[in-house]
Formats: C-alpha cells, structure tokens, sequence
C-alpha cells in the first residue's frame, strides 16, 4: 500500500469507514452477495472482487479470521447490522 492508510478500522465487530470518499467491498462467502459499503449507506451487490479504482476489496473472513455472519458496520454516520443468517434482507439501519 505504500504508506496509504486503510479507508477503515475494526473496533470489536464494527466496521467504521473513515475515508467517506472511499468504498469498501466486503467480500462474503458464496453462498451471500458481496457488501458494498459507501457514504450513502451499505448494500448488497454482485460486483466480483476485481480491483476498481477508489474501491478497497476486504474479504469478511480476513477481517474477523473466520466465516463471521454478524457484524456491523458505520458509514456516513449511520450504522447498519448487518446479518447474513437473513439472506433476504440482512442489513438493517440502527435507529437509536
């Protein structure tokens, strides 16, 4: 990366995304489509983890070191679970 900091950071089981202009794909097992987070909010999409510019590619596995279905993550000031049990629809904007 030569001395570019992650446009992310992990505390516990939150994904934060610091850099706004920046999206990360998570990437996700099979069996789930991929997760693209951005400033406007965190959705499924069925990009494949080719590189594209201004995207970051994490795997989900990578991130937690195991098949982790449960998670959440925060961007553009909003917080979203996100749980993969739910196939259907398995991200949910936090009200608080």
């Amino acid at each position: 990366m030569l001395g570019n900091e992650e446009p992310y950071s992990l505390t516990g089981n939150t994904i934060l995304l610091k850099d706004e202009n920046k999206k990360l794909l998570l990437v996700t097992s099979d069996r789930y489509q991929n997760i693209l987070v951005a400033r406007s909010g965190v959705q499924l999409t069925d990009w494949e983890p080719q590189r594209r510019p201004g995207v970051k590619n994490v795997s989900v596995v990578e991130l937690f070191k195991r098949d982790k279905t449960y998670f959440f993550v925060r961007a553009g000031g909003v917080e979203y679970q996100v749980d993969l049990k739910f196939e259907e629809s398995p991200i949910t904007e936090m009200k608080f």
